[in-house]
């Protein structure tokens, strides 16, 4: 088994300070409820929990850093499985830009790359006006009884052979999800197909395929030209809202090629 290694709650705020706020940003409205996303951290790490990751937004207004969308990846013991490890992820901002979010994510440690799993099942929203503890925690054991059953889709998906043709639609159809005019996108809808791994040159199932192509968009590096025709490399995903928008669009898509298959 993977080893967790679990972050405090002060290795938090050191790698991410907006987790540390003590008090919201100076423009929100008398009506807002202050709640710490440290505070939500202890509610989950209560019920068995454990931070392993954190990350946050970048800022337009200076006056905002520190107060700015934030992430907060945990695990448990029991859903480290066969080289994947079954994720909840928290987000918050205490600038009113996002209410408490539990979302159910996958992580793979081969290429240390998380996933989002797109199923609205496992999603949940809490504001911050009449926050409630309770209802908080609840969602949280659902998200979680959801992600254990993520480990029998990956299975399944492991079964799913990919034809070459089909490797070729799941490509362009993700190549859709990064750029709005495919004409000028500096890369080809096949260069998605890359593989990084000499393991990974023969895998032809659908999980592989879904792994390949996540990568390849959220971690960039692939070669293609400009708009002016120079060399470039494609940009990883930085922002952790487009990073989640495009992992939870790409599992869809994914779950979708799984129904197309076996109907």
């Amino acid at each position: 088994m993977k080893e967790i290694k679990e972050l405090t709650n002060n290795q938090l705020i050191e790698q991410v300070p907006s987790i540390g706020a003590a008090n919201p940003y100076c423009n929100v409205s008398e009506r807002y409820s202050f709640v710490p996303t440290i505070t939500a951290v202890n509610f989950l790490r209560d019920g068995g929990w454990i931070p392993v990751m954190a990350g946050q937004a970048g800022v337009r207004i200076q006056e905002k850093n520190g107060f700015q969308k934030h992430m907060v990846r945990f695990t448990r013991p029991d859903l480290v499985v066969n080289g994947h490890r079954m994720d909840l992820l928290l987000y918050n901002s205490h600038d009113r830009g996002c209410a408490f979010k539990l979302i159910g994510g996958v992580f793979r440690f081969v290429c240390t790359n998380g996933m989002v799993i797109g199923d609205k099942v496992a999603e949940y929203s809490h504001k911050h006006v009449g926050f409630s503890p309770d209802m908080f925690i609840a969602s949280a054991e659902n998200v979680g009884k959801h992600i254990e059953k993520s480990a029998g889709v990956i299975e399944d998906w492991q079964t799913i052979r990919m034809e070459e043709t089909e490797q070729d639609v799941f490509a362009m159809a993700s190549h859709r999800l990064i750029y709005e005019d495919p004409a000028n996108a500096p890369i080809e809808p096949r260069q998605l197909l890359t593989w990084r791994r000499s393991e990974e040159r023969t895998k032809k199932d659908l999980w592989s395929l879904f792994n390949k192509v996540q990568e390849n968009m959220i971690k960039g590096g692939l070669r293609g030209r400009g708009t002016t025709g120079r060399k470039m490399r494609t940009r990883g995903v930085k922002a952790i809202d487009k990073d989640r928008k495009l992992n939870q669009a790409l599992w869809i898509l994914a779950e979708e090629m799984a129904k197309l298959k076996k109907s």
